[in-house]
């Protein structure tokens, strides 16, 4: 049998993570005619039925098994290519990165002046969202990776098409206004606290709401909120609205005491940042050192959020260090 063509089996991953062939096709820039016609050889060529086309695009069980081992050999395929020539060892190029505003209101702009330091003659390229929106731009071809927040205790891989990794953990705060009656940094028992009216952001409701519960959390009121956090800490800090916010996204706050931030205790709990990469591909040399120096600036600026969460005490100069970069 005539081995299947790399161009064949691309089109067949495009369609497979999509759910669509007008969507594949308008993320590998062809015609979806064309990438039908490229799926339907591969078909052909292997004897078997990669999709059940009814009103919907399902792959059959062949089609599932066949995917497993296709995105290993592409992600295979294009790094023996950046193991050689100019890729090995760039020195220019672009990145293109998507990012939720829990990492760009506070690490952002830390990491890219370093990486711009070592590395000047490479351009990035930032898009900033819901955590579902740069996941699906990432899928797509049209980032080359993301940091998002994982919505739910759910451990799962990831969505199809994409791969999940642990970036770093960092505790949640409750954020109330100035004049809450809360001692500023000190960790909190929700469960001791009456009269509790949270905000409540629409993706990560799920497991606020299962730490409630697990810890039988009584909540007066709830008002969900579905744009970016930086609206809803307005109202909080003019309100008796409280929220839960990732101690990353409140870090430049803490020296400012513009809020009342209280670490939650009894647990802590721990919001997870993943690394959110392509399945079919590996990261760049430049996309890894762009990761690398990311890591360590969000290291740096975790480290007060996490030492509050445990009950000790940070002197002014230690969270002047945070606000540093602001």
């Amino acid at each position: 049998m005539m081995l299947p063509k790399l161009l064949h089996i691309r089109m067949f991953v495009a369609v497979y993570e999509e759910g669509s062939f007008t969507v594949a096709a308008s993320r590998e820039g062809l015609g979806q005619s064309g990438v039908s016609a490229h799926v339907r050889q591969l078909e052909n060529q292997l004897g078997v039925r990669l999709f059940a086309r009814d009103r919907t695009i399902i792959p059959t069980p062949a089609g599932h098994a066949y995917y497993q081992q296709c995105v290993q050999l592409l992600r295979q395929h294009e790094s023996a290519c950046n193991a050689v020539g100019h890729r090995a060892e760039p020195s220019d190029g672009s990145l293109r990165i998507g990012m939720i505003p829990t990492m760009t209101r506070s690490v952002f702009s830390r990491a890219l002046l370093a990486f711009e330091a070592a590395y000047p003659n490479v351009s990035v390229h930032l898009t900033e969202g819901a955590g579902s929106v740069i996941a699906t731009a990432v899928r797509r071809g049209m980032l080359d990776f993301a940091i998002t927040q994982r919505m739910s205790y759910d451990g799962g891989g990831g969505a199809v098409g994409l791969s999940t990794s642990l970036f770093t953990r960092t505790p949640a705060f409750l954020v109330s206004s100035p004049d809450s009656g809360l001692p500023h940094c000190e960790p909190v028992r929700l469960s001791d606290i009456k009269d509790l009216h949270l905000v409540l952001p629409i993706g990560r409701r799920p497991l606020l709401e299962q730490y409630l519960i697990d810890h039988r959390v009584q909540v007066v009121q709830r008002l969900n909120w579905f744009e970016s956090m930086l609206g809803a800490m307005d109202l909080v800090r003019s309100s008796h609205w409280a929220a839960i916010i990732s101690g990353l996204f409140i870090a430049d706050d803490l020296r400012r005491k513009r809020f009342t931030l209280n670490p939650l205790a009894d647990p802590i709990l721990w919001d997870e940042m993943l690394l959110v990469e392509p399945a079919r591909k590996p990261l760049s040399t430049i996309a890894q050192n762009f990761i690398g120096v990311l890591k360590k600036a969000t290291e740096d600026i975790n480290a007060i959020p996490i030492r509050i969460a445990h009950g000790e005490q940070s002197s002014n100069a230690d969270l002047n260090e945070v606000s540093r970069h602001e």
